[in-house]
């Protein structure tokens, strides 16, 4: 199996990650153009595979302490395993986050917050041409399932199955109680007072703004990705889970 990284991690791990890979029989590291597996390390590698619009298979590795050398090691044993025509893979929504002229790309989630710590504003979603919720809090994030993994779970969001639709969670809500939607896309986030904002995408910063300011979020597309947990379950059938892996 050929791989290469889609974009160079920081030191530690990119020479983890070549000593790894040197390691394991099977796995060869090479030239991006010439690989049918790529390695995407973190949120900022997904994102310039995704920018990049290459269509081979990526396969998650995180370079936190969730994950650590000997389990990446062991991930990559595992595609060894396999030919480019056998590894496991699914395909994740690419989201389009629009705001005015300024647009990005998203797989994990799109966040509008407060630019001042500890401020509220207010957030009025929109979808099919009516409104859904509108609600004051710190912000709003709207997860894929893959997101909902990640920043929109620690919001108190749901875990959410592949193609079942984006979730749609309030940040630190100034209310008792605070709905949580699951909404198909397209969708639209307007923020209702004048306070300033700032709009991310995957963790990055797209935009700010204030009162006014409208964000549309619609399917771009898709990615495919290996389907890690069916490398580490031994082809085991994860169709119907309800299940997500924060690495898929």
């Amino acid at each position: 199996m050929k791989v290469a990284v889609a974009q160079q991690p920081d030191g530690d791990v990119a020479a983890q990650l070549t000593e790894t890979i040197a390691a394991i029989d099977g796995l060869s590291l090479v030239d991006r153009a010439a690989a049918e597996v790529l390695l995407a390390v973190d949120d900022a590698a997904l994102r310039a595979a995704v920018d990049g619009d290459d269509d081979r298979p990526l396969l998650r590795l995180a370079a936190t302490d969730d994950e650590t050398a000997a389990d990446r090691s062991t991930l990559l044993s595992r595609l060894a395993t396999h030919a480019a025509t056998t590894v496991p893979t699914i395909s994740r929504r690419v989201l389009s986050v629009q705001v005015g002229d300024t647009a990005a790309r998203a797989v994990r989630d799109c966040a509008i917050v407060t630019t001042d710590p500890a401020r509220i504003s207010e957030y009025r979603v929109v979808a099919d041409d009516a409104t859904l919720t509108a609600f004051r809090a710190d912000g709003v994030v709207v997860a894929t399932p893959v997101g909902t993994a990640s920043y929109s779970r620690a919001a108190g969001g749901p875990r959410l199955a592949p193609d079942t639709g984006l979730a749609v969670v309030p940040i630190a809500p100034f209310a008792m109680t605070a709905d949580q939607w699951v909404v198909r896309p397209p969708l639209t986030l307007r923020v209702e007072r004048d306070d300033d904002v700032s709009v991310f995408a995957d963790g990055s910063r797209v935009t700010s703004g204030g009162g006014g300011l409208t964000v549309a979020v619609s399917v771009a597309g898709a990615v495919t990705v290996v389907d890690r947990r069916r490398l580490a379950e031994g082809g085991r059938n994860w169709k119907n889970s309800n299940e997500s892996s924060p690495h898929d």
